[in-house]
């Protein structure tokens, strides 16, 4: 049970002085006689006792100094603020425009948000160079809505034209199901030649968002949790026709920049334009013209085939932050302690320089012995007397600097105007954080504007100090050590990046020696998520994975992982689950009006049983190790048949061996699973009902 809490301010003034009263008379031997408070004695008493309540009320409270030093040891900080991100269509203002050049835009564009008040203002990452590929269709509906935009992108994969699939947004299969290569074609339908192009555009970024359906556990490139550096699932390359060549040409390796880690997530693919890329229409005809992109897939690993949802060019990540111009400031402190820098009080531009994010604060200082760069600190705690540090107070929009103990005394060179330069980004919060499809204008520079295809997520204030000391609290009984069982399951299935749904350890198993038991080796047998949805927008020939298995850069993910949560001197493998291939014979007995529709349902509903992501009694997935039971599997036979048929036998057949077991379960090893492969019914007429005597 938890101990009870220490109160150590327990004693008040009152008390403190009725009980200093009382030892008077002993402690002064009974020449003290007088104990009014009119007697000086018994005022100098009252006062020490006034100072004794103050110090034991400080000893029951815990400074934030201490705070941070907890924290600090625990390898825990309060968390900065930080900026909601989104992706941004760019398009020719006013809406409906035809776009008549190259527009290059520059990292820290800034856009402001329409008709938002406060102005809520966003910038993008990187300079992107926006080709003009712009069609406008009318707005279904009432006329006087505004047109829509639409980015002309021809799709082709698998050997179909899948264009009209991809303008109504259905989940189109970049892979064949059991390819693990393919190549896929991407057309951009331009308004304006690149041989009209102006030459400095040639060489630019122009840029892809490859919008992927995806587990949830696998965020976004432009999100604030995404994992960068994942090994790729498959070797990417792209390809472009060259005028020069008069065939396919491949983009350098650094003329490409993948945010999709390899299909592994949604994101986007930046491309340095080519100055030779021919488009595939006679040049005697009028635009627009047709350039064409080849991705090209090779060696994939892929658990499922990727699935996209939407391709769309002339995109850029966009972050709630705004960078401020450069401060120039005068300032006339004295050397002491515990001076301050009011960002609010700064000669401004229409908006005001601040909340300020904390750790985006660039100051440069003029002092006496030179000139030096300051860096932001959240506490002075851990802060030695000659540190160049300041805390930052975003609420309050202060720079507070150190007290010569902890943190250094700034001592500015007075006699040069300017002595102090800043810079910094304003912005982040909560206040970023909208929904998606909004119009964002003003785009500096140029005549465009912009809208959010994604929501923009992911913008925080800055932690409070109680906030942090209750997250490193429950951070204590977070288990980061794999000690037992569950705690291999758990750290191999959270590993950030990936997408890993079920595990099994298997305690003395090491794949070199897979018939003996290894005292401390362990390994983990993991299935990883995969789709399971059905419906129109789908393509069902690749979207059931019958039995996951992870790709090499997910399993190599979950090594890194639990070789740092490990015990020393033990040795732990991670592997894809091993699947054991299961054939039934199902024996029943009806006059179905469609025997092959009731073979269908059949052979659904026990591979829906026997599915590892979803099945078992429990539907959450096949049991690692179970046994096949006859009787169980003719249950769910007879529930998938319903009234159509009577389920007489299920016969079993394991790793492609004769179908003949139906009395006995059928053992498989504890890290084991089952796939089926295949199912026979064999369907039996009733026999017709005699009547009469006999």
């Amino acid at each position: 049970m938890p101990l009870e809490q220490i109160t150590l301010d327990n004693l008040t003034w009152a008390e403190m002085v009725t009980s200093i009263r009382r030892r008077i008379p002993a402690a002064s031997a009974g020449e003290w006689t007088l104990h009014a408070p009119v007697d000086p004695g018994v005022t100098l008493l009252e006062l020490f006792a006034y100072l004794l309540e103050q110090r034991v009320y400080w000893l029951d409270q815990i400074p934030d100094s201490l705070v941070h030093a907890a924290l600090g040891l625990m390898g825990e900080t309060v968390r900065a603020a930080t900026p909601a991100s989104t992706v941004l269509q760019l398009s020719p203002r006013p809406v409906g425009a035809m776009p008549g050049s190259f527009e290059k835009l520059s990292a820290l564009t800034e856009v402001r948000l329409a008709r938002s008040v406060p102005p809520l203002v966003f910038s993008t990452d990187e300079d992107v160079l926006l080709l003009p590929c712009v069609e406008v269709a009318p707005a279904t509906g009432s006329p006087s809505k505004t047109p829509l935009i639409r980015y002309r992108v021809g799709l082709h994969t698998g050997g179909s034209d899948r264009t009209i699939d991809l303008m109504h947004e259905r989940r189109i299969c970049l892979l064949p199901a059991v390819a693990n290569a393919t190549d896929v074609k991407i057309v951009l339908w331009l308004h304006q030649e690149l041989s009209s192009a102006p030459a400095n555009v040639f060489g630019g970024f122009f840029s892809l968002l490859l919008d992927l359906v995806v587990p949830e556990k696998i965020p976004p490139q432009w999100s604030s949790s995404a994992v960068a550096d994942v090994q790729p699932p498959a070797k990417l390359t792209w390809w472009y026709p060259s005028n020069v060549s008069a065939r396919l040409k491949q983009l350098p390796a650094d003329a490409v920049q993948d945010g999709t880690g390899g299909l592994r997530r949604s994101g986007i693919v930046r491309l340095k334009l080519p100055s030779d890329w021919q488009h595939e229409l006679d040049p005697s005809l009028p635009g627009p013209w047709p350039y064409s992109l080849i991705l090209r897939i090779e060696e994939g690993t892929f658990t499922s085939p990727p699935v996209v949802r939407r391709i769309v060019p002339n995109v850029a990540i966009a972050r709630h932050r705004r960078q401020t111009k450069i401060h120039t400031i005068k300032a006339d402190w004295l050397p002491l302690p515990e001076n301050k820098l009011a960002l609010s009080e700064l000669d401004t531009a229409a908006l005001q320089d601040y909340p300020p994010l904390d750790d985006s604060i660039e100051l440069s200082m003029s002092e006496r012995d030179g000139e030096f760069d300051w860096k932001p600190t959240q506490t002075f705690t851990f802060r030695g007397p000659d540190e160049r540090v300041f805390a930052v107070d975003r609420e309050k929009g202060l720079l507070r600097f150190g007290n010569g103990v902890t943190g250094r005394v700034p001592v500015v060179k007075k006699d040069q105007d300017p002595n102090i330069t800043l810079r910094y980004f304003v912005g982040g919060g909560e206040a970023g954080n909208i929904g998606s499809d909004l119009r964002f204008e003003g785009v500096a520079g140029a005549d465009l504007e912009a809208r959010n295809i994604v929501p923009a997520e992911g913008g925080t204030e800055t932690e409070s100090l109680d906030s942090a000391r209750r997250r490193a609290a429950s951070a204590l009984r977070r288990v980061d050590r794999a000690i037992t069982r569950e705690d291999y399951v758990n750290a191999v299935i959270n590993t950030p990046g990936v997408a890993f749904k079920r595990a099994y350890a298997a305690l003395g198993h090491h794949p070199a020696h897979p018939c003996q038991v290894v005292p401390g080796a362990v390994t983990v047998y993991v299935v990883p998520e995969a789709p399971r949805e059905e419906g129109p927008e789908y393509d069902q020939d690749c979207a059931y994975v019958a039995a996951p298995k992870p790709d090499q850069g997910a399993l190599q993910e979950a090594r890194e992982r639990i070789a740092k949560a490990r015990l020393i001197g033990s040795e732990v493998f991670v592997a894809a689950a091993e699947y054991r291939r299961v054939s039934l014979a199902v024996a029943a007995r009806g006059d179905p009006a469609d025997p092959a529709a009731l073979s269908e349902k059949i052979r659904i509903g026990l591979q829906n049983f026997l599915d590892p992501l979803r099945g078992g009694n429990q539907k959450n997935g096949w049991p690692f190790g179970e046994p096949l039971r006859p009787s169980v599997l003719l249950s769910e036979a007879q529930r998938a048949a319903g009234q159509d048929a009577s389920i007489t036998s299920v016969s079993i057949g394991l790793d492609c061996k004769p179908i003949s077991e139906n009395c006995k379960d059928v053992e498989i090893k504890p890290h084991q699973l089952v796939v089926l492969h295949d199912v026979v019914v064999n369907l039996q007429p009733e026999v017709a009902t005699q009547g009469g005597l006999r």
